[in-house]
């Protein structure tokens, strides 16, 4: 093999090496550009013919890199790209010295094909960088639109629940003003009979009457506490929590016992209803699915939080997969929305076979300046 067939093919090997580490730099797409082209412009004059009088320059997105000494010169070797955004770069190799005449200049036809592949690598790169970028901005604004609109949707069950709170207390009001008053006074008038009805042999039929009445008007009166407690709204959360266990242990009978530390301070109606019809159905859930014959209510207050915990010794059940929800939806993923919507949390420990906790907590109002 003749010195000029080993120089050729050292120089082809130099140029793939070359070639081979840009590939494997430009490959870390994790790392900053600017440490990649650092390293990339190192590596470029021991790929060209007089690597001792070589310097180097990378333009890069706005940016240059260069080797030490690099500056311009008759004998210079360039290539330069434009990426899809319009943004430009280019590689410029220069000899510091001048050197015999080749192929184009001092340069040799391998040589320009080797800062040609360069340059499309460099290009392609920027293509990726700019697509991961556009993802990357895409994503974000995705993103924030995602935590918009989910914000909306919670404010709007927010707003939901409280609108059918309010409805339910017209119907409860009325309930308790016309039918109620109504049936009070049928009653009242029915016992100006009764005295009379001994002589007409109506006496029974009177009685009859009179027990189905009381009837409808204690089935109103719980009907009215159903749809919507009047002491919530008179007395405030702690007494209607309260009214709340007696409800479930008379009328279900699964014993709910609440505990309450100071008591729960005046609260803004839509935190108290929340947490009143929050409680409720967690009672509800506890009656239905845990198979255990009560449950505990703990109200209290920690520096400027309410918590409120529902507890109950039944089967439980693994949080991580669809918990117990009720029939009209207020199920345990919809109380987390509704308070996270009011700026509170809901935390659940449960486990199969050990029970199930639900803590609900809002933040207190501030103290109103005296």
């Amino acid at each position: 093999m003749t010195d000029a067939t080993l120089h050729k093919l050292r120089e082809r090997v130099k140029e793939l090496t070359a070639l081979h580490r840009t590939a494997r730099i430009l490959q870390d797409h994790d790392r900053p550009a600017q440490e990649l082209m650092t390293e990339l412009v190192a590596l470029l004059p021991g790929a060209w013919q007089f690597p001792e009088v070589t310097a180097a320059r990378i333009r890069f997105r706005d940016r240059e890199y260069t080797t030490p000494g690099f500056r311009e010169t008759p004998w210079m070797q360039q290539v330069d790209f434009t990426g899809c955004g319009g943004e430009r770069g280019g590689i410029a190799v220069a000899y510091l010295e001048e050197r015999p005449p080749a192929d184009e200049g001092p340069f040799l036809a391998e040589e320009r094909e080797l800062i040609d592949s360069l340059g499309e690598m460099l290009r392609s790169h920027l293509e990726h960088m700019l697509a991961d970028e556009a993802r990357g901005q895409a994503r974000e604004t995705l993103e924030a639109e995602v935590v918009a609109r989910t914000a909306d949707l919670r404010r709007l069950a927010s707003r939901l629940t409280l609108a059918e709170e309010k409805e339910r207390r017209r119907i409860a009001a009325h309930l308790h003003d016309h039918i109620g008053q109504a049936l009070a006074f049928i009653k009242f008038r029915l016992r100006e009979f009764q005295g009379n009805a001994i002589f007409g042999g109506l006496e029974e039929s009177i009685d009859e009457i009179m027990r189905l009445l009381d009837q409808t008007i204690l089935y109103t009166r719980d009907l009215t506490g159903e749809i919507s407690p009047p002491v919530l709204y008179e007395l405030g959360l702690e007494p209607a929590l309260d009214w709340l266990a007696e409800q479930f242990t008379q009328k279900h009978r699964f014993r709910v016992v609440l505990r309450a530390g100071d008591g729960a301070p005046a609260l803004p109606e839509e935190l108290a209803v929340m947490l009143f019809k929050s409680a409720r159905e967690l009672l509800f859930n506890s009656l239905k699915y845990s198979g255990g014959e009560g449950a505990e209510m703990i109200l209290a207050r920690r520096d400027a939080t309410l918590t409120l915990e529902v507890r109950d010794r039944g089967r439980g059940f693994d949080p991580a997969a669809n918990g117990p929800a009720t029939g009209d939806g207020f199920g345990l993923f919809s109380i987390r929305e509704r308070f996270r919507g009011l700026g509170g949390s809901v935390r659940i420990d449960s486990a199969p076979g050990a029970g199930c906790r639900v803590t609900l907590g809002v933040p207190l109002p501030p103290p109103e300046a005296p």
